[in-house]
């Protein structure tokens, strides 16, 4: 019989196989604890094709729910496929309720009851009441309003559900300071606890480098993420141009969105675009690196977003220089941090974090940002208020 006071139900906005962000790393340490948890994936349009670097996993079906159980304590659940025009908030509110039942209806088959629901899609906010839950965590990690600014009816759906969200959750978690200063006034029970780098993984060691970045001439400018609509893709122009005599190296996927800005930067003659890699790979490339970057464009999305690429860059001790990002100040890693008030500034920062390198015990203080470190502090949090 099921322990249902260690039972989680996570909705997550990531397939398990897909890239690892915090759902995954803090679902697979509360396995490791000994909590049975059903990981809720997303799904996707009735209309869509399955992205093509997705389709090994994005495998939802039309009107069925697929359940696959990973180890004793892990079940993956894939929602049936989506109402088409599912970005309008009436259609997306009806596609979020029958979703809610078809899940709710699975969780009770395989033994689920009066669970803690840990919520990472606000959109969830309406089919709360579906799930026979006993607790409910909200985990946010954007101001998820603040990315359909241009469209202002999605915009104050998109904040009235994580409202919503937040209202109704005994505990809240967020990635940013600026989340606790959005939040704090409709919640008494909210914590910071900012994203982190898989300290496995990044780790200092001597490797060989890839074959394809090692012919590349140095120094070599590097970002290592997927190119979408929210960088700054002027600013990016600007310091490539301005440094010739560098070598700009990209690692990772490009949106649809962005593909005529990323078209004409990608044929500068010092711009290496590599293309998507393994995640166990990705430290290879970035110690090859001699800066780092970091290049939102400066507005209410990129105040409260927690870069987990950058944590990763100082997990490696490389310099790192970035736009002025709010919440990104306020930690403790700030100090490793070359923040640039404009474009100049940022060609300036960029260069002299090239020849002025850190001392490497100024990076002790990063060890605080591994997966390990930041889930311990959410799990007290969870146990002291759940």
């Amino acid at each position: 019989m099921s322990d249902h006071n260690k039972q989680i139900v996570c909705i997550s906005s990531h397939y398990w196989d897909d890239a690892w962000f915090r759902k995954q790393h803090f679902m697979s340490r509360f396995v490791k604890k000994g909590y049975e948890v059903a990981y809720i994936e997303p799904s996707f349009s009735m209309v869509r094709t399955a992205d093509s670097d997705k389709k090994n996993y994005q495998t939802n079906k039309l009107f069925e729910v697929s359940v696959e159980r990973k180890n004793r304590n892990l079940l993956l659940i894939k929602p049936p496929r989506y109402l088409p025009f599912c970005t309008r908030p009436f259609i997306n509110t009806l596609n979020i309720r029958y979703i809610s039942f078809r899940i709710a209806d699975t969780l009770r088959k395989h033994g689920f009851k009066d669970y803690t629901l840990w919520v990472y899609r606000p959109e969830f906010a309406d089919g709360l009441n579906i799930f026979h839950h006993k607790k409910l965590v909200a985990d946010i990690a954007d101001d998820e309003a603040a990315y359909y600014a241009e469209n202002r009816l999605k915009s104050l759906y998109m904040k009235r559900c994580s409202e919503t969200l937040v209202k109704k959750s005994d505990v809240v978690i967020v990635t940013a300071s600026t989340l606790i200063d959005k939040f704090r006034r409709i919640s008494s029970n909210i914590h910071l606890a900012p994203n982190g780098y898989d300290s496995d993984l990044f780790s200092i060691k001597t490797v060989k480098a890839p074959t394809d970045i090692s012919e590349i001439k140095g120094p070599i400018v590097g970002f290592i993420g997927t190119l979408f609509n929210f960088l700054d893709f002027k600013l990016l122009d600007y310091i490539i141009r301005k440094n010739t005599d560098k070598s700009f190296v990209f690692i990772g996927g490009c949106e649809a969105s962005v593909e005529k800005e990323w078209k004409e930067i990608s044929g500068y003659n010092n711009v290496f675009w590599l293309g998507k890699k393994e995640k166990e790979n990705i430290p290879a490339y970035i110690q090859q690196f001699d800066v780092c970057i970091n290049f939102f464009k400066v507005d209410d999305v990129s105040k409260s977003v927690s870069p987990l690429k950058v944590f990763e860059y100082l997990a490696l001790k490389k310099p790192v220089v970035s736009v002025e990002m709010e919440s990104l100040m306020k930690e403790k890693v700030s100090n490793l941090i070359y923040f640039a008030k404009d474009y100049n500034d940022f060609h300036l920062k960029l260069n002299h974090a090239i020849s002025h390198k850190k001392d490497e015990s100024e990076y002790q203080c990063v060890k605080e940002y591994s997966w390990d470190s930041i889930f311990s502090r959410v799990f007290e949090i969870f146990q002291k208020r759940i």
